[in-house]
């Protein structure tokens, strides 16, 4: 049935969308996208919060996804099962990605930097989750995951995304407090 959806999807390959597919696989490699964006926020003080738990969260799901899930689960890429996949992406120059396919790195990573910023900006930050979509849809489209390698990385990476917002943001909360506690006995000392 995977190779099935994924042949159904080559049906859409024309070179626009072929191009257009590859752009939103490209800002999705090593969560590039996700990285700038929380490069961006650590820049102003006023977002610098949001900036360090989505830091943390990019990094948390490239450990739970990429070091870990990739190598227990071991899953081998479509191309491999479907040679025509291997042939488009040789077409158009893509290189075969190398690692597993189970979840899919750039679905994961994606949504967890979308769950992210929508806990820190809400409705503004939602609209992350149509870039995500779109990196997560051209893994299909460029045929280097299956169906499932993707949902199941959205799934985990939101889910990622979401709980280290929610955590790292009481942690810090705790941290600027005790800075704060720390600054005001030392001024306090101050004769």
């Amino acid at each position: 049935m995977g190779i099935s959806i994924l042949q159904a999807i080559a049906g859409l390959h024309t070179p626009v969308l072929t191009a257009v597919m590859l752009f939103f696989t490209y800002i999705g490699e090593w969560g590039a996208v996700c990285i700038a964006a929380a490069i961006v926020l650590l820049c102003f003080k006023k977002t610098r919060r949001a900036g360090v738990v989505t830091a943390a969260a990019l990094l948390v799901d490239f450990l739970i996804v990429n070091v870990f899930l990739k190598n227990v689960v071991a899953r081998t890429r479509p191309f491999d099962e479907e040679p025509a996949l291997r042939v488009f992406l040789a077409e158009i120059g893509y290189p075969l990605p190398d690692d597993y396919s189970f979840p899919s790195g750039h679905s994961a990573i994606s949504f967890c930097g979308a769950a992210a910023l929508t806990y820190f900006f809400k409705g503004k930050g939602a609209w992350s989750f149509l870039a995500a979509f779109f990196i997560a849809f051209s893994r299909l489209y460029l045929g280097v995951h299956y169906v499932t390698d993707v949902l199941a990385g959205a799934a985990i990476g939101a889910a990622i995304g979401f709980a280290v917002a929610y955590f790292g943001n009481k942690l810090y909360n705790k941290a600027e407090s005790a800075i704060a506690a720390r600054k005001e006995k030392k001024d306090g000392e101050k004769p």
